[in-house]
């Protein structure tokens, strides 16, 4: 997807990682759903052989660092998510080596081997795609939606209350509430997103790497952009 070279910048970057909580979440509902599988896996193996406890264990322990990530999405979380699940791999290419030297090599079954594979490139990727998070920015992000728009003239917000962007002395920072999306542009950059500058209400289209962002604004925080411009912004399309 094309978009803006503005967001290959570092800043924007980083704040791109921030909107990968949502990622993160997905991630872990996928560790719930493998640790399930592998609890229940691990469950009937032990009826077999009290060895294939090992993978009943790990199984519970993949459930547990899903939860955790679900509940509180951070690198760590994603990171142990990745680590359960090479362990889950590495058991099950033990227990195949171990299989084979006992004769029992028509027991083998490759689907516990490629899922686990799957599952831990899947975390092992998304890890490395989200090292940069840093929880610093989350924070930076959140605490603007606390700020009360009256008392905060550098602070304005679209009408759906879903965006909030903080006018800086040179840039501006770009924010939705669930933290979805973050981004920050200059202030020239800003001006050639704004529409139509001659509106009392003005509309601002970015062309974001995740998609087209529309930014509508009423009067009153339409007039905060206009003083913070300082002059007229380019009318553009």
């Amino acid at each position: 997807m094309s978009h803006q070279p503005i967001f290959d910048s570092a800043q924007n970057q980083a704040l791109l990682v921030v909107c990968a909580r949502k990622t993160i979440r997905n991630a872990a509902v996928l560790g719930i759903v493998w640790g399930a599988i592998n609890l229940v896996i691990g469950f009937f193996a032990i009826q077999v052989m009290a060895l294939n406890a090992g993978i009943f264990i790990l199984g519970l322990l993949m459930l547990g660092a899903g939860i955790t990530a679900l509940n509180k999405p951070s690198l760590h979380s994603l990171l142990s998510e990745a680590v359960v699940s090479a362990l889950l791999l590495c058991w099950n290419v033990g227990i195949t080596i171990f299989n084979v030297r006992a004769g029992y090599a028509d027991h083998i079954n490759g689907h516990g081997l490629i899922w686990p594979l799957i599952a831990t490139i899947v975390f092992f990727r998304q890890y490395k795609r989200l090292g940069h998070l840093k929880e610093s920015i989350a924070s930076m992000c959140k605490q603007l939606f606390k700020s009360k728009l009256k008392q905060s003239p550098d602070i304005v917000q679209t009408t759906s209350k879903r965006f909030r962007l903080r006018l800086m002395s040179d840039s501006v920072l770009c924010v939705q509430r669930n933290l979805a999306t973050a981004f920050s542009l200059n202030r020239t950059d800003f001006q050639h997103c704004i529409l139509n500058a001659d509106k009392k209400c003005l509309r601002v289209v970015v062309r974001h790497p995740l998609g087209k962002l529309n930014y509508a604004f009423d009067k009153k925080n339409s007039e905060k952009i206009k003083n913070w411009l300082g002059s007229t912004a380019v009318t553009t399309a």
